[in-house]
Order: C-alpha cells, then structure tokens, then sequence
C-alpha cells in the first residue's frame, strides 16, 4: 500500500503521513505476528500440561490452584496442612495481647 504516487509532489505533510502509514504497517504487521505466536504458544502449553497430568498421576503428584487460579502440579508432601487454633487457645492469645499493650501503654508518657 503506497501512500506517495510517483506524480505527487513531496511536501513535508506528504512525507509525514507517509512515514506515519508506513509505521502503522509496520505495528499491524507486528501485532499479527504476535497473536499468530500466542496462539502457539497456547497450543504448546497445552500439550505440556496434558503430559504433566499424565506423568503427575503416575508419581503422587496433585493439582493445587495456584495465585492466578490456574492449577498447578505440586508433590503431595509440600502442600500445607491446616491447623486450627482452639477457642480457649485463641483467647489466651488474645487475653496476652491485651496485657502486652496494657503494659507498653503505662510506659509511655501521656500526649501534649
């Protein structure tokens, strides 16, 4: 696509939005070569993961949701496991919170 026809006189303007079209091109051209990449990409991610699906099952491995939300595959023994805080234990944890604050306050002198 040619902006410029060889009878057009060249002026600064003419030059300007034939540079401009030409690197409008050039980013069109870019961005399509990027989304041909993507998609490839995708697609080869794809086949990497059904392999680790298949592999994981065969070694103990399970899928634990990741940060982004996609599912990764993790050993069983590096998952965390929960623990739960009693109530009572909670509370003296609390109660022991309340006293420490208590006594950071006495120590400072009062606001002018």
């Amino acid at each position: 696509m040619n902006f410029l026809h060889a009878s057009d006189k060249i002026t600064p303007l003419s030059y300007f939005c034939y540079t401009v079209g030409m690197a409008n091109q050039a980013i069109s051209a870019a961005i399509s070569q990027l989304k041909q990449e993507h998609i490839r990409l995708c697609k080869e991610l794809s086949r990497v993961d059904q392999a680790l699906s298949v592999l994981g099952s065969m070694d103990g491995m399970e899928t634990a949701p990741a940060k982004g939300g996609k599912k990764v595959k993790v050993a069983l023994a590096a998952l965390p496991k929960k623990r739960k805080i009693s109530a009572a234990a909670r509370k003296k944890m609390s109660d022991a919170a309340r006293a420490r604050w208590a006594a950071r306050k006495k120590e400072k002198p009062p606001a002018k």
